[in-house]
C-alpha cells in the first residue's frame, strides 16, 4: 500500500495549506473545507510496500494534489516495479494521475515502460491497478524484444506472476540482426 509512505507527503501538503500537520493533518483533509486550494509539490517520491519490502517507487517532478476530489496531477512521471529474483520494470510518462483512495495510477501522454534484458514496452495510456497488482492498456501497444516486434490493441500484465496478455489484433514481427 502506497498510504504509508504518502501520508508523509501528505501531512506536510496540508501543513503547508493551514490544515494541521502529521496524521491529525491527513484526517482533516479528508474533510476540508470546500475552498481548499491544491497543493503544489516538486520532487516527489511516493513508496508502496509489502511487509517490509519496497516493491513500488514512483518519482514525479511536480505533483498537484487535490484532497478534495482525492487525486494527485502528477507530471514526469516514473513507476519503478522491483523484486529481488526477477529485476525491475520502468514504466514513465509525461503526465500521469494518482487516486488517493486506491492506490492506482493512470500514466498518459506517451507511455514508455522497460524491464530487463532489453524488453520495451510504448503506449498511449497505462492504468496500474494496486488490488490486482496489473497494468492495463487499452490503447494501441507496441512492444519489442531483441529481435521481435510485436503490435496489439491493448495489454494486460500481471505483475505478481509477470504474465503478459495481448489483446485485440496481435502482430507480431522477427527483427533479424
Amino acid at each position: 500500500m502506497l498510504r504509508g509512505g504518502l501520508i508523509a507527503v501528505l501531512s506536510a501538503c496540508t501543513a503547508s495549506v493551514g490544515c494541521g500537520s502529521g496524521f491529525e493533518g491527513f484526517e482533516a483533509a479528508r474533510h476540508a473545507p470546500q475552498g481548499l486550494p491544491p497543493a503544489e509539490l516538486h520532487g516527489v517520491i511516493f513508496e508502496g510496500y509489502r511487509g517490509e519490502q519496497r516493491e513500488l517507487k514512483v518519482t514525479a517532478e511536480k505533483a498537484t494534489i487535490d484532497l478534495i476530489a482525492r487525486i494527485a496531477d502528477l507530471d514526469d512521471v516514473t513507476l519503478r516495479f522491483t523484486e529481488d529474483s526477477r529485476g525491475q520494470i520502468e514504466v514513465a510518462a509525461p503526465s500521469g494521475e494518482f487516486k488517493l483512495d486506491a492506490d492506482d495510477f493512470v500514466l498518459s501522454g506517451g507511455v514508455v515502460g522497460s524491464a530487463q534484458a532489453g524488453e520495451r514496452f510504448t503506449t498511449e495510456s497505462v492504468h496500474y491497478v494496486a488490488a490486482s497488482r496489473e497494468l492495463v492498456s487499452t490503447t494501441p501497444v507496441q512492444l519489442e524484444r531483441t529481435n521481435l516486434e510485436i503490435r496489439a490493441d491493448g495489454m494486460k500484465l500481471g505483475l505478481d506472476a509477470r504474465r503478459l496478455r495481448l489483446v485485440g489484433q496481435v502482430k507480431a514481427r522477427v527483427v533479424p540482426h
